[in-house]
């Protein structure tokens, strides 16, 4: 090789080194750091979610059907037998007179 292909070839491994380099210089700083971080967001994982949002999800999966069955049967059991004492009923429960009844 003479001088001036290996001139030619290591200034081509320094811009390449230079171009690498400014792609890592890229992504650091606090700029790339937000940019990241909205890229991020902005989809929507169950990681994100709280609350009612991340239920419903969770509730939608095929393995959690036989739970979320049950939950309903028992809520809704526990809705009837509320909505069904009446007051004779909670005049007569010691529970109800203990925790419940304002005195």
């Amino acid at each position: 090789m003479d001088d001036a292909a290996k001139k030619l070839e290591i200034e081509n491994f320094f811009k390449q080194q230079m171009e690498t380099s400014k792609k890592t210089w890229e992504m650091r700083g606090k700029e790339a750091r937000i940019a990241a971080h909205q890229a991020r967001q902005s989809v929507k994982t169950w990681r994100n979610m709280k609350g009612m949002e991340l239920m419903i999800h969770e509730a939608g999966h095929a393995g959690n059907r036989p739970f979320v069955m049950g939950l309903a049967v028992i809520a809704g059991f526990a809705f009837y037998t509320q909505a069904s004492l009446g007051e004779d009923a909670k005049k007569d429960s010691d529970y109800w007179q203990a925790f419940h009844a304002k005195h």
